[in-house]
C-alpha cells in the first residue's frame, strides 16, 4: 500500500513538472533566411515558433527591427526596411507597425483574436538595405539575426546566407548577451551559402550574430547617386534643419531692414511741455510703443490730469480710490481719452476697489479703444504681418524636420527643450534691450539684443550637445545640431518679435521730444535752474507737468524736485500748499503722498481686475482617476 501510494505522488510530482514546462512561454526555434542580392540589398524570411500560452502571447508576437547600423568606418547610418508579409501557421496574419526608438516594431496579430495555447509559427518576411559592410580587400555581411532583446528564451537559432554568386570564403559567430564573444554555434559553408546554428539555448536578452565575408566584386557596391540618396537619407534632419535656420534668420533679417529698422534719432534736448501738445496718455502710448501695464499707467495719468483741469477729485482713501465728478462742464477741446473717462463717470463718481473690478474694467476698456481707433498706426508700425509670416514658416520647417528628418521618437520629445530655453533667453534678451537706460543709441540697444540672442544660442549649443549625450537611447551622438538649429529658429521669432515693429517719421520726432521731456522732469533742480528760458517751479507748473510724470513713470523725483522746491521758498509756503484735486492719507510729506499715489495707482487698478474664470471640467470625484487628465505608458507582451 505505501509502495502504491509513493509512485502515485512521483506520478503525480513528474506530471506537475511537465505541465509546468509546458506550460512556459519560448521560442522552440528561429531561424533567418537570408537572400543577398547583387545591389546588396537583403530579403529575409525569419521563421519564429513560438509556444503560447496566453500570458504574455496573448494575441501574437511583435520583433524590433533597428533602423541604423555601423558602416565600415563606424559611421552610424540608416538604412532602408520594407515589411513583405506575416504569416502564422501557414497563413496570412494581420500586423501593424509602428516607429520606436532607434527603429521600427512589427505587430503579429489581431488585437481582437486571441491565440489558442500551444505551438505556432511565424514567418516574416522583409527586405532591407545598405546592410553590406565594404572594405578594402574584402566585403562582409555582420548581421545580428536574433536580436539581443527578445523577451523569451530561444531553445536554437539558426541562420542561412545566400550571395548571389561567388563564395563565402570567411565565416565568424557570436552568441550571448549583447557584447558578448562567446561562439556557441557551429558554422558550414559550401560556395555561396552559409549555415550557422547555436549549441547551447539562448537565453532572455541573448542572440545569435554571424559574419560571413567574400571577395568583392560579387556584391556591387554603392553607385555615387546611391550614395547621394543615401547622404541624404542619413542627414535629413540635420539639413532641414539647418536650412531652415537659415531661411527664418534670413527672412526676418531681410524684412527687418526694410522695415524694422528705427528712422534715425533726432538731436534730444531738455523741454518742459508735450511735443505737439500731446496728452499725458498719448505720451505713455507712443513712448512705450502701445499702452505699457494693461493701459493703467496712462488711465491714472488722464485722472490726473482731469484733476488738475478740476474736471475730477481724487480721494486717495485706504482700501480704495475715489474719481469724484465736479460741477466744472467738460471742454470740447479734451483728448479723447479723457472725454471717455468723464463720459462712463457722468456726474457721479467712479470706486476703484474689488467691489467695483467689472466697472473698473469696462472704463477702462472704454478708454483704450477709445485712443487706440484714434491713434493706431500714426506713431509706431507694428510690423505683426512680416511676424506671423515668419512664425508661418517657421512652423513649416518644424514641421518638414518632424515628417521628413527622420528623427527618433525620444529625438522629437527632447525638441521642446531647446524651445523652452530658446523662448526664455530670447525674452530675457528682449527685456534687457529694452530696459537699456532711456538715453542709450538705438545702435547699442540692437547690439545688446543681438549679443545677448548670440551667448543665448552658444548655451543653447551646449546644452544641448549635454542632453544628447544624457540621452543613452538615441542613435549616436550628432544630433545637438539639430536641437541647436530649432532652439535657434524659436530664437529668431522671440527676438523679431520685439525688433521688427518700428515708429513711424512722426512717432520718432515724438519720441525724440518725449525724451527731453524725460530729461527734464528728472533733471536736478540746478540744471533746470540753468536752462535758459526754462519756467520757475511753481504749483501750477508742477501740476501740469505731474500727469507726464505719471505717464513716463518719474512722478516721484519730479514731486520731490516739487518738495524741495517748497521747503526753500518763503516761510510756511510748504505748509501752505494743499491741492484741492487731491485728498490723500495725512502724516507724510506731499512729495511722497502723491508720488507713492501716482506710481501705485495703476497696480491698484489692476489688482482690482477679476480674474478669468477657468474652464469647467468634471470633478475629481464623480470622473477622476489616479494619474488621471493624461499621459501615462506602457508595455510590455502582446
Amino acid at each position: 500500500m505505501i509502495r502504491w501510494i509513493s509512485g502515485f505522488c512521483l506520478a503525480l510530482l513528474l506530471g506537475l513538472a511537465a505541465m509546468s514546462a509546458r506550460a512556459e512561454e519560448y521560442i522552440r526555434s528561429y531561424h533567418s533566411d537570408i537572400q543577398v542580392a547583387e545591389s546588396g540589398d537583403l530579403a529575409v524570411a525569419e521563421t519564429i515558433a513560438v509556444n503560447s500560452e496566453g500570458n504574455e502571447i496573448r494575441r501574437g508576437i511583435f520583433r524590433d527591427f533597428p533602423l541604423t547600423m555601423q558602416d565600415a568606418n563606424g559611421r552610424t547610418v540608416r538604412v532602408g526596411f520594407d515589411v513583405v508579409s506575416v504569416t502564422r501557421d501557414g497563413r496570412s496574419e494581420p500586423y501593424r507597425t509602428e516607429s520606436i526608438t532607434g527603429g521600427i516594431r512589427i505587430y503579429a496579430g489581431d488585437k481582437d483574436v486571441l491565440l489558442r495555447d500551444g505551438e505556432h509559427t511565424y514567418v516574416i518576411t522583409y527586405k532591407t538595405d545598405r546592410q553590406i559592410r565594404y572594405f578594402d580587400d574584402h566585403d562582409e555581411l555582420y548581421w545580428n539575426v536574433t536580436g539581443n532583446g527578445w523577451q523569451f528564451r530561444i531553445a536554437q537559432a539558426t541562420a542561412r546566407v545566400t550571395l548571389p554568386g561567388g563564395r563565402i570564403t570567411q565565416t565568424a559567430v557570436y552568441t550571448g548577451p549583447l557584447g558578448s564573444t562567446a561562439r556557441n554555434a557551429r558554422m558550414q559553408t559550401n560556395g555561396n551559402q552559409a549555415v550557422f546554428a547555436t549549441t547551447l539555448p539562448l537565453g532572455v536578452h541573448e542572440g545569435l550574430t554571424i559574419v560571413a565575408g567574400f571577395p568583392k566584386g560579387i556584391v556591387a557596391p554603392p553607385s555615387a547617386d546611391q550614395q547621394r540618396d543615401w547622404w541624404l537619407r542619413d542627414n535629413a534632419g540635420l539639413i532641414i534643419s539647418i536650412v531652415g535656420l537659415v531661411l527664418v534668420v534670413g527672412y526676418y533679417g531681410l524684412f527687418w531692414i526694410r522695415v524694422g529698422r528705427d528712422p534715425e534719432r533726432g538731436v534730444v534736448v531738455p523741454r518742459w511741455d508735450a511735443p505737439e501738445g500731446l496728452s499725458p496718455a498719448l505720451v505713455n502710448y507712443i513712448d512705450n510703443k502701445g499702452f505699457s501695464g494693461g493701459g493703467w499707467t496712462a488711465f491714472s495719468a488722464s485722472a490726473l490730469d482731469l484733476a488738475v483741469k478740476g474736471f475730477v477729485i481724487l480721494d486717495d482713501l485706504k482700501e480704495k480710490i475715489v474719481i469724484r465728478r465736479t460741477e466744472k462742464a467738460a471742454s470740447r477741446d479734451l483728448p479723447i481719452g479723457q472725454a471717455s473717462i468723464l463720459g462712463f463717470i457722468g456726474s457721479g463718481s467712479l470706486v476703484i476697489d474689488e467691489a467695483h473690478g467689472t466697472t473698473v474694467q469696462s472704463v477702462g476698456s472704454s478708454f483704450r479703444n477709445a485712443i487706440e481707433k484714434e491713434h493706431r498706426g500714426k506713431y509706431y508700425n507694428g510690423n505683426k504681418g512680416y511676424v506671423i509670416g515668419g512664425i508661418v514658416l517657421s512652423i513649416l520647417v518644424i514641421l518638414s524636420l518632424i515628417v521628413f528628418g527622420n528623427l527618433e521618437p525620444d529625438m522629437l520629445a527632447t525638441l521642446i527643450v531647446p524651445v523652452f530655453f530658446a523662448v526664455f533667453l530670447g525674452i530675457f534678451a528682449a527685456a534687457f534691450g529694452k530696459g537699456l537706460r532711456r538715453g542709450s543709441s538705438l545702435l547699442s540697444k540692437i547690439v545688446s539684443v543681438v549679443i545677448l540672442g548670440f551667448i543665448g544660442l552658444v548655451a543653447l549649443s551646449i546644452g544641448s550637445a549635454l542632453l544628447v549625450a544624457l540621452v543613452s537611447e538615441m542613435t549616436g551622438s550628432d544630433h545637438w545640431p539639430i536641437l541647436v538649429s530649432v532652439g535657434g529658429i524659436v530664437l529668431s521669432n522671440v527676438i523679431f518679435f520685439f525688433l521688427m515693429g518700428a515708429p513711424t517719421p512722426l512717432g520718432r520726432k515724438l519720441m525724440d521730444g518725449i525724451e527731453g521731456l524725460r530729461i527734464y522732469l528728472t533733471l536736478a533742480e540746478k540744471d533746470r535752474m540753468n536752462m535758459a528760458g526754462a519756467p520757475t517751479m511753481s504749483p501750477s507748473h508742477f501740476e501740469k507737468l505731474l500727469p507726464y510724470a505719471v505717464a513716463l513713470g518719474v512722478e516721484k523725483p519730479w514731486s520731490r524736485a516739487f518738495e524741495a522746491w517748497l521747503a526753500t521758498a518763503a516761510a510756511g509756503a510748504a505748509m501752505a500748499y494743499d491741492p484741492t484735486w487731491y485728498h490723500g492719507n495725512p502724516g507724510s510729506g506731499f512729495g511722497d503722498r502723491i508720488g507713492g499715489f501716482s506710481s501705485s495707482m495703476a497696480s491698484t487698478i489692476a489688482s482690482t481686475i477679476p480674474a478669468p474664470k477657468s474652464s469647467s471640467s468634471s470633478s475629481g470625484f464623480s470622473g477622476g482617476s489616479s494619474g488621471g487628465g493624461g499621459g501615462g505608458g506602457g508595455g510590455g507582451g502582446w
